[in-house]
């Protein structure tokens, strides 16, 4: 079951930078990060970001002048909004998908839709404090990573455990969302029953969802990117049966056609919804 040089499809939530202000990120690829970003709630906005379907993780710090709040959350299963406190600045660290160091009294599947308050500290004495005393993006990275790193480290060299869910996870990649559980099966000698029950055990979602979400995620960078392509032809090669299927999975975890979409998005900065 050797693999090498598997794309990772990124886990994208275009909408943050379209409805907070003083959007920023800053791209990572290391201890199972994606990506550190930072915005602000005005209180003119809506109190609320929607989400879409990603397989990820992310861990959000709500910043007030005197307090701050912790949250977690996993993927959502199709496009939902979450509340969101107005006046408040956030620094959100999101992961990639199976690679979150969870609270030692969370499973993953309590994660999926849902989004919960937690400890900030559970990663190490005084790491909201830290935070507080920090300004920017970099400054938060910066305290966020020496506390994370030490147990990322240890969680990477316990992983062989479970090479199997890291196989499927990377064939799923590989594939764009469309290897089949019989391919699978064949090609890791185990049987679909043990090889679902692996991988919901680190995603918290079958493998057949978990390709949904990273077809619908490919095809999100096609139409931010790839605007001289036709939505049949964008189907074809995000692995859809068509482009009625495509439009369908895509106003499901998106909230939009992929017409309507590209309208409400217009005037952001690809690179911002990437």
């Amino acid at each position: 079951m050797k693999q090498e040089n598997i794309p990772v499809i990124k886990p994208r939530q275009p909408y943050m930078a379209v409805r907070t202000d003083h959007f920023k990120k800053i791209g990572f690829k290391t201890f199972g990060i994606s990506q550190f970003y930072e915005f602000f709630l005005g209180n003119d906005l809506e109190n609320c970001l929607q989400a879409v379907p990603d397989g990820s993780v992310d861990l959000l710090f709500e910043i007030s002048e005197r307090e701050i709040h912790t949250y977690i959350g996993g993927t959502v299963l199709k496009a939902k909004q979450w509340p969101m406190e107005a006046g408040s600045r956030y620094f959100g660290v999101r992961f990639f998908p199976g690679q979150c160091i969870l609270p030692e009294d969370l499973s993953i599947k309590e994660l999926i839709n849902a989004d919960i308050e937690i400890d900030g500290n559970y990663l190490g004495n005084r790491l909201t404090d830290r935070i507080q005393e920090g300004h920017t993006l970099e400054d938060w990275a910066r305290i966020f990573l020496t506390y994370y790193g030490e147990k990322a480290l240890k969680k990477q060299e316990d992983k062989g455990w479970n090479r199997l869910e890291e196989y499927v996870r990377n064939r799923i990649y590989e594939s764009g969302g469309s290897v089949d559980m019989s391919t699978l099966e064949k090609e890791t000698g185990y049987s679909a029953c043990y090889i679902r029950r692996s991988f919901e055990r680190v995603h918290g979602v079958s493998p057949k969802t978990f390709e949904k979400f990273i077809r619908f995620q490919n095809t999100l960078h096609h139409v931010n990117y790839k605007k001289e392509k036709t939505y049949e032809e964008i189907a074809l090669e995000c692995g859809y049966y068509d482009q009625a299927h495509m439009i369908r999975e895509f106003k499901l975890f998106s909230g939009f056609t992929p017409e309507d979409y590209r309208k409400f998005i217009a005037g952001t900065p690809v690179q911002m919804l990437e």
